[in-house]
């Protein structure tokens, strides 16, 4: 059977579409580069806002009038089960914590892969492994449909993950991330942590870079000092993806997030004090029920004492079934369009900032992507991208001289081009 691919959302979701891929190419069965030229065809969805709600269901409807068996896995098959049985009555329904059935789900004719903007061809080489370490979280966020669809933390054993790992350092790849809906969580439900994991990642021989992907304040407080520490492996990028939500400890009850500003501050702080070049990225919800704007003020300066690095801005939506659909306060549209604006702009002003303050630097990159035509996109050892004007092998090692900064990335160019560069902080 040819079998077209097809993923959006998180990173989580893009790697188990790889994880299935690898499974139906195991199996014999083949991956078709378009859904005209598949025998079935697989989506992962994404349910995290309405609007990416309504691009799903347009994208299964799709799907489905190719008139060949569709499966919808991710989120949506699990949170909204009545909802894409209404849309596309004819598809089987493949919920995250089951994804390792698609390959017995074809032989009624099924599956499932892609890439993260939009999409990755299925035959396309991947340069990079993304390696889910747990399902689920430890939260009980009022506004997030996600938990209904992965539940509570299911980790993988760290042995399963290391040897996956191995797996793909011998295979060359060198750009290694690891995801989760919260990845601080990892090990909660097994007496193992993420500092752990990273322990042991780390000790894997070979040159290869980890991103740890992102992590709620609330699970990763508890583990902060063995985290500081397992982030000093020079084979870990110094890149902390931290949600805060809001700058309100009244906005952020309401959310139920269970942690305060103050903790989200000590841990970034920890962070900064050990390794002074780390990079933060953060989340932030704007126009929550009951948001006030001196609520909203408060998130604005957070935002101008941490100057993160980035900031991911995104507007409240209500997700059916969640608390948060009927709170009180709703906040009308126009109101939140124009703090999201304003938050935008601060977060853009910071960026650009920081990436300005590297300009005249040498720092160690790792070529991970091509980029647009003649130029190739590499990433610090802060996992900050740099846009590099020339092609460059993909998967190597070098020194790059910044010589600009914009809002989303560094321009440099390659100095030097050896095998392998040793990070700052390395021991001899």
């Amino acid at each position: 059977m040819k079998v077209y691919l097809e993923a959006y959302g998180c990173t989580q979701n893009y790697g188990e579409a790889r994880l299935m891929q690898q499974a139906i190419v195991s199996r014999g069965h083949a991956i078709a580069p378009t859904p005209a030229e598949a025998d079935a065809s697989v989506i992962v969805t994404c349910t995290v806002i309405e609007t990416t709600e309504r691009k799903m269901l347009r994208r299964m409807r799709a799907l489905a009038a190719e008139g060949k068996p569709l499966v919808v896995a991710g989120c949506m098959a699990a949170a909204q089960r009545d909802l894409v049985r209404r849309a596309v009555p004819e598809a089987k329904l493949l919920p995250p914590r089951k994804w390792p059935q698609i390959v017995e789900l074809l032989g009624a004719g099924t599956v499932c892969a892609e890439r993260a903007a939009d999409t990755e061809a299925g035959e396309s080489a991947w340069r990079d492994a993304i390696v889910p370490i747990a399902q689920g979280c430890a939260g009980r966020c009022t506004y997030c449909i996600t938990r209904v669809a992965r539940g509570r933390v299911l980790s993988y054993a760290v042995e399963d993950l290391v040897s996956r790992i191995e797996g793909y350092v011998a295979a060359g790849i060198r750009d290694i991330k690891l995801t989760g809906q919260d990845t601080a969580a990892y090990g909660m439900d097994a007496g193992r942590t993420l500092a752990d994991l990273l322990d042991a990642v780390a000790g894997i021989p070979g040159d290869f870079r980890v991103r740890v992907g992102m992590m709620d304040p609330l699970t990763a407080a508890p583990i902060l000092d063995g985290l500081v520490r397992a982030y000093r492996s020079p084979k870990v990028y110094k890149f902390l993806h931290l949600p805060v939500q809001s700058g309100d400890d009244g906005v952020l009850a309401a959310m139920r997030r269970e942690y305060t500003v103050a903790e989200f501050e000590r841990i970034v702080s920890a962070f900064r004090r050990a390794i002074p070049d780390v990079s933060v990225s953060t989340d932030i919800i704007v126009g929550f029920p009951g948001e006030t704007e001196d609520a909203f003020g408060r998130t604005m300066d957070l935002v101008r004492r941490v100057r993160p690095d980035s900031v991911n801005v995104t507007r409240f939506s209500v997700r059916p079934g969640t608390p948060a659909a009927s709170m009180p306060g709703q906040i009308v549209g126009w109101r939140v369009k124009e703090r999201s604006r304003r938050l935008t702009r601060l977060r853009m002003a910071i960026s650009r900032e920081i990436h300005e303050s590297h300009v005249g630097r040498e720092v160690p990159v790792l070529t991970t992507e091509p980029g647009k035509v003649g130029t190739t996109l590499a990433r610090t050892d802060a996992y900050r991208q740099v846009v590099l004007p020339s092609e460059e092998p993909i998967g190597e090692f070098g020194i790059a001289r910044i010589f600009a900064g914009r809002e989303a990335d560094l321009i440099g160019e390659l100095i030097t081009r050896p095998r392998y560069v040793r990070s700052e902080g390395m021991d001899p």
